[in-house]
């Protein structure tokens, strides 16, 4: 038995169990893990021509098999999706997964049914891990205890899937992109085909068919509209969080339009839908004025009181991803909702792999998911290839993955940092793309680093940061850095230079030094106009890419438009 399918297999405490054992033998679990690959791969073409079925230790597959590129594998890919089998892996491609081209063009990442089933034991690891924080805040809330008992529900021995029907959940999620390849195989993104599998998907508070609707802006309306009809609304999830904050933000510009579609039971002729989209649509609405009755008064309140703290007083989780670039946006949306909300971390993942298990409230790092995946890490600035059992806290390492879908030792372009360990297994925490590390003098300072900087300086000036980016700038021998802020504009950009200077230099210690020698200068920050994070996801979307999925770099890779800059 692959160390996946012993915990898609077990009940909730053999799971448990099973996880705890995996997390105590990190080089043990991931010895297995890559055995089982191979053995999964031992027929296919890729796998005959490398001796898979000859190999038995690490440092073998380490000598067939280099680190590699999506450029490796783009033949037999292209191969695949004509309808070839048995090329990367044996058998037939179950269907591929575009990436969000947040890094260049669109790849399509073959899956597996191994794969799959991969992925699906690391969500039932996570959604165990949510539920126990979720349970531990009810436990400490008479309130939340009163509503789960009112629905018939006894912590003690009741799960997600428990709780499908008695409540509900909000999710910004792509669907299947509703394509396939020459070879008849269906293309999805990564979220999409992830939910599919989800014990959440029974909980959706709208038709899972309004995932795929052509246009965003009804995509936004007729999600938060269904959403609405409830109060039971417990769990809000996001991969990032700025797109959750538009919803909510489309939703209150919008509140009139919705509270009469509620109480009439229909849809806004103003929304840009197909025929078959707006039949599809008005078969779920039916009239409740009741509900409208509820969200006008919280309108009639003042209409920056219409938000989940109000018409979701219920909700117990919000799940976003908490670290790298995309952390920047929670603490917009964290006063939106109910006071006691557990901030929970998506999980660092991509789609080649789902990687760590979130554990702590709070907290974007998460346990090293051993039995989804193998992994390897180099470590920055140095060229050992390690094992997991090999890491250092506090190390920062370029991730590399072997799958079961026909990826080895394949370069994700990530960093990774340990956080820590559970049992002898890393905690890791998704830190940048390898592209945004920022190494001017030798400083090698991460991106997101950067940002994470501008956060504490705009908090301690007295204003919000709606959207930040930063880029080497070589001939100033420093770091020039775009700001789009929420709130006042007044403040002299040389002040936020030295402020944003200053915690850089009591972050990053080679930073410091180089600041010190002269061989780097202090940052130079612009002041970008409202919009200006809006022109960047419109770009992305002009490429094909779905919201939920678009990740803006922390890195800017060329200088932003100069009709973006505020001159002030």
């Amino acid at each position: 038995m692959r160390p996946y399918q012993e915990l898609l297999s077990g009940d909730g405490k053999a799971t448990a169990s099973t996880w705890a054992r995996m997390r105590s033998d990190c080089r043990g679990t991931q010895e297995s893990v890559l055995m089982s690959i191979l053995e999964a791969a031992s027929h296919s073409e890729f796998g005959r021509s490398h001796g898979f079925s000859g190999i038995t230790t690490i440092e073998g597959f380490r000598e067939a098999v280099p680190i590699s590129e999506y450029s490796d594998f783009s033949g037999y890919i292209d191969r695949m999706a004509a309808g070839e089998t048995d090329m990367l892996f044996d058998g037939a491609t179950e269907y591929f997964i575009s990436t969000s081209g947040t890094t260049g063009k669109s790849k399509l990442i073959p899956e597996s049914a191994a794969g799959k089933e991969a992925k699906e034991a690391v969500n039932k690891v996570r959604n165990a891990a949510m539920t126990r924080a979720i349970t531990e805040a009810i436990l400490g809330s008479p309130s939340a205890m009163a509503m789960m008992a009112s629905k018939g529900l006894d912590l003690k021995g009741s799960g997600v899937a428990d709780m499908a029907g008695k409540f509900h959940f909000y999710s910004v999620t792509s669907a299947m992109a509703g394509r396939t390849t020459e070879g008849g195989i269906e293309i999805g993104y990564a979220s999409g085909k992830t939910f599919d599998g989800s014990e959440f998907s029974g909980m959706l508070a709208y038709p899972k068919e309004l995932m795929g609707l052509q246009d965003g802006e009804a995509a936004m309306y007729l999600t938060m509209l269904f959403a609405l009809r409830y109060d039971d609304v417990i769990i809000v999830t996001s991969n990032n969080a700025a797109r959750f904050y538009a919803r909510v933000v489309h939703a209150q510009e919008n509140v009139e339009r919705i509270i009469e579609d509620m109480r009439n039971g229909t849809i806004d002729p103003g929304l840009v839908l197909t025929d078959e989209e707006r039949r599809m649509a008005e078969g779920y609405m039916v009239p409740d004025p009741e509900r409208a009755d509820q969200l006008q008064a919280i309108l009639d309140s003042g209409r920056e009181n219409f938000t989940p703290r109000n018409y979701w007083p219920n909700l117990l989780a919000a799940r976003f991803w908490l670290s790298g670039s995309v952390g920047v946006n929670v603490p917009r949306v964290k006063p939106l909702l109910p006071e006691g909300t557990v901030l929970f971390d998506m999980g660092y993942g991509a789609s080649e792999a789902r990687i760590n298990i979130p554990r702590t409230p709070g907290s974007g790092s998460g346990t090293l998911a051993t039995f989804s995946a193998f992994y390897e890490f180099i470590p920055v600035g140095g060229d050992e290839v390690l094992t997991a059992d090999q890491l250092e806290a506090g190390g920062q390492y370029e991730l590399i993955v072997t799958n079961y879908s026909g990826l080895y030792r394949y370069r994700l372009n990530d960093i990774i940092v340990v956080r820590g360990f559970d049992g002898d297994t890393p905690d890791i925490e998704f830190l940048t793309k390898s592209r945004e590390i920022l190494n001017i003098a030798q400083e090698k300072v991460p991106a997101s680093g950067v940002l994470e900087c501008v956060g504490r300086m705009a908090a301690e000036l007295g204003f919000g940061v709606r959207q930040a980016q930063v880029r080497e700038n070589l001939e100033a021998q420093a770091y020039d850095v775009y700001i789009e802020p929420e709130g006042r504009t007044d403040v002299p950009t040389a002040e936020m230079s030295e402020r944003l200077d200053g915690l850089l230099r009591g972050s990053y210690d080679l930073y410091d030094r180089n600041r010190m020698f002269g061989s780097l200068n202090g940052p130079i920050v612009t002041i970008m106009r409202d919009g200006w994070q809006e022109s960047m996801f419109a770009e992305r979307e002009a490429q094909g890419a779905p919201r939920s999925q678009i990740k803006l770099d922390a890195r800017a890779m060329s200088v932003p438009d100069e009709r973006w800059v505020l001159r002030i």
